[in-house]
């Protein structure tokens, strides 16, 4: 039996789409992904030219949303550019890409799926106590040092390889109460 030469197909495995990496992805990231690996044709992994212009064009959506959802994709360690594409040069040249879950045919590195370490940012909410007592506000991560609560502080990111058992501490300043000779009068 004949195989047809247009009879490719793009598999997404269950270990792939079961990690929390794949379901922080949107549609359009997803959609972007699986157009990146319809270009693999098995020994071009590392080489697969693909510029934001054309990933555009192919989705129907802005250059910036397509090269936020490129950037999506490498940081969940999905794609990783192997070449950037610039205008610069005398011809004009795409941004050549490596799937991680393939070996790279550049290279010769098995495949790295940096895509199965990728885990979401946990943010930690304290109550804000000022001098007068409990803000409406929370900061992430940091408690405000003077004065009562006059905004809100995101924390800083953990570094991805960071030892899962650090912990962070915050010391709360005591609450001023009464003291024992005026509760008496």
């Amino acid at each position: 039996m004949k195989r047809r030469k247009d009879a490719g197909h793009v598999r997404i495995y269950h270990y792939m789409s079961r990690t929390p990496a794949w379901k922080s992805l949107n549609g359009n990231e997803r959609a972007t992904y699986l157009l990146l690996s319809e270009r693999y044709m098995g020994l071009n992994n590392g080489k697969i030219p693909y510029s934001v212009r054309e990933i555009a064009t192919d989705l129907r959506i802005s250059k910036d949303t397509a090269c936020r959802c490129l950037q999506r994709l490498q940081e969940r360690g999905f794609i990783v550019a192997m070449t950037k594409g610039a205008f610069s040069l005398k011809k004009l040249h795409a941004t050549e890409w490596r799937l991680t879950e393939h070996v790279c045919n550049r290279s010769g590195h098995g495949p790295t799926s940096e895509y199965r370490n990728w885990r979401p940012e946990i943010q930690n909410t304290v109550p804000v106590v000022g001098p007068s007592g409990p803000c409406n506000r929370t900061d992430v991560a940091k408690i405000a040092r003077h004065g009562p609560c006059s905004r809100t502080v995101k924390g800083q990111k953990p570094h991805p390889r960071s030892d899962q058992r650090d912990t962070l501490s915050y010391q709360v300043p005591p609450v001023k109460t009464e003291r024992a000779s005026e509760r008496s009068l």
